[in-house]
């Protein structure tokens, strides 16, 4: 169907209002992006956002994202999210988080 969005570009949509929430420092809108699932497990991505000066998206395939987080102590980390379809609202079901390598 032409009206059909892509699972790709839906994702990358609903990402770009997750990286506004986070860079406005809205910690209730970023997390209003959890699943309800992963919100109950969640111990490392929520405290990240609350640290995180500012963020951006950096890429999208398929159902997942890769996001730059500065953080306020002037560390980054790269975080990983996968997203699932919850009745019509792309909702991240999980995250992996890395941390870059000095000097590398």
């Amino acid at each position: 169907m032409a009206d059909d969005v892509p699972v790709k570009l839906a994702v990358q949509r609903t990402a770009r209002g997750l990286e506004a929430a986070v860079n406005a420092h809205d910690s209730d809108a970023a997390a209003g992006c959890l699943s309800a699932d992963f919100a109950d497990r969640d111990t490392e991505l929520r405290p990240l956002f609350d640290r995180t000066d500012r963020t951006e998206l950096i890429g999208t395939v398929a159902n997942r994202t890769l996001f730059h987080l500065h953080l306020a102590d002037g560390d980054t980390r790269v975080v990983e999210l996968l997203w699932r379809d919850h009745d019509g609202t792309w909702l991240i079901e999980d995250a992996r988080v890395f941390s870059l390598i000095a000097g590398e």
